[in-house]
């Protein structure tokens, strides 16, 4: 019967080891998911910067021809 009990101790405690492992896992990816997603955010924020500036750039050129026309 001891070792019945000592089996099962042994059974929760690795099964409890597991989960907080698992559990530890889970949540650096879901860092890391996050971190990954702010930094596209980023990225769209600027590119979309980025793009408004060209077009005023290839608006300024357009009108730089129309004048030297």
């Amino acid at each position: 019967m001891l070792e019945l009990v000592i089996a099962v101790v042994i059974l929760l405690a690795t099964a409890f080891s597991l989960w907080v492992s698992l559990n530890n896992e889970c949540t650096k990816l879901k860092s890391r998911v996050y971190h990954l997603e702010q930094t596209d955010n980023e990225l769209k924020v600027l590119l979309a910067d980025i793009a408004a500036r060209l077009q005023h750039i290839e608006i300024l050129l357009a009108a730089n021809q129309i004048k030297e026309k």
